[in-house]
C-alpha cells in the first residue's frame, strides 16, 4: 500500500470520535449533575417535611398553673373541710400538693372526687334562679320564702328593708343565696365573718337612697362591686388584702344615691 492510500484511509478511521458529541440526545444527565443537585435536594426535603401526626398541641390539662390557681384549689379544699367531706389530715396532704402543683392536671386531681360546684356554674345558676323579686315576679310568695328560710333553706331570696331604720346581721347567721337590701334614710350592716354560708357565690342587690350599706367579709372571701352604680355616692372595697377569687365570692349589684356601699374585712382588721 502506498503512502497516498494510507492518507486516504486515515480520515475514515477518525469520524466516529469526532461525531460522538451528538450522543447527548439521550436522557442521561451530565456527569457533573449529581454533584450539584445532591446536597440542595436533601436540604429542601428537610425543610418541607410535613409535621408528624403525633406533633399535637399540649392538652389543656397539661398547661402550667400560677399562684392564683393554686390558691383557688386550696380554697375549695377549705370548703370541703367545712362541709365534712375530708378531714384536716387529708386537707393538709392535699393542700401541700396544691402548693407545689405545676399543671392543671395535678390540681384537678386534688378535687375531682369532691362534690364542689365550679364558681362559674354557681354564678350562672344563681342569676337564673333568683332574679328579681323586686320586679314583682317572685318565684315563691314572701310568706313561703320566710318559712323556708326559717326552716334552714338558704337557696332562695331574702329581702331586708332599711327605710328610716337600721338593719344588722352578725354572729352565726345563715346567709341566703341572694339578699335584697331596700333602704331610704337608713343603713344596713351585714357581718359575714362568722356566718354560715352554704354557697360559693352570694348575690347582694342594693337599692339605697340617702343611706349606707356596710359588708364585712371573712378573710378568705372575695367581692365584686362592678355592677353597682352610684349617684352622688361612693362604692368602695376598703380591704387591703382583698382576694380576686376567694370563697365565698360576694357579688354586689344595684344602685346607691346620696349614700355609700363599703366592703370591709373582719372587725379585728383595720380597713
Amino acid at each position: 500500500m502506498t503512502d497516498e492510500d494510507r492518507r486516504e484511509q486515515a480520515p475514515t478511521a477518525i469520524p466516529t470520535p469526532v461525531d460522538a458529541p451528538a450522543a447527548p440526545a439521550s436522557d442521561e444527565p451530565p456527569a457533573v449533575e449529581p454533584e450539584t443537585v445532591t446536597e440542595p435536594e436533601a436540604v429542601t426535603e428537610r425543610e418541607t417535611v410535613p409535621p408528624r401526626s403525633g406533633d399535637l398541641p399540649p392538652s389543656p390539662a397539661d398547661l402550667p398553673v400560677d399562684h392564683d390557681d393554686r390558691e383557688h384549689v386550696v380554697g375549695l379544699l377549705q370548703e370541703a373541710v367545712s362541709r365534712g367531706l375530708i378531714d384536716t389530715l387529708e386537707f393538709d396532704r392535699r393542700s401541700g400538693l396544691a402548693t407545689t402543683a405545676r399543671t392543671r392536671r395535678e390540681l384537678n386531681g386534688l378535687v375531682v372526687d369532691l362534690p364542689l360546684e365550679h364558681p362559674d356554674r354557681a354564678r350562672a345558676r344563681t342569676a337564673a334562679e333568683s332574679r328579681p323579686s323586686r320586679s314583682g315576679a317572685a318565684t315563691t310568695p314572701p310568706d313561703e320564702t320566710r318559712a323556708a328560710y326559717a326552716a334552714g333553706d338558704t337557696s332562695g331570696t331574702v329581702a331586708l328593708h332599711a327605710r328610716l331604720a337600721s338593719v344588722k346581721r352578725s354572729g352565726t347567721w345563715a346567709v341566703p343565696r341572694r339578699l335584697e337590701i331596700d333602704g331610704w334614710l337608713g343603713s344596713a350592716e351585714l357581718d359575714l365573718t362568722e356566718a354560715v354560708i352554704d354557697h360559693e357565690v352570694v348575690e347582694i342587690d342594693v337599692d339605697m337612697t340617702l343611706g349606707s350599706v356596710e359588708l364585712r367579709l371573712p378573710p378568705t372571701a372575695s367581692a365584686s362591686l362592678d355592677a353597682v352604680s352610684a349617684t352622688a355616692g361612693s362604692v368602695e372595697d376598703k380591704r387591703r388584702d382583698g382576694r380576686a377569687n376567694g370563697r365565698p365570692h360576694v357579688v354586689v349589684t344595684g344602685r346607691v344615691a346620696f349614700g355609700s356601699v363599703e366592703v370591709k374585712g373582719p372587725k379585728w382588721w383595720k380597713g
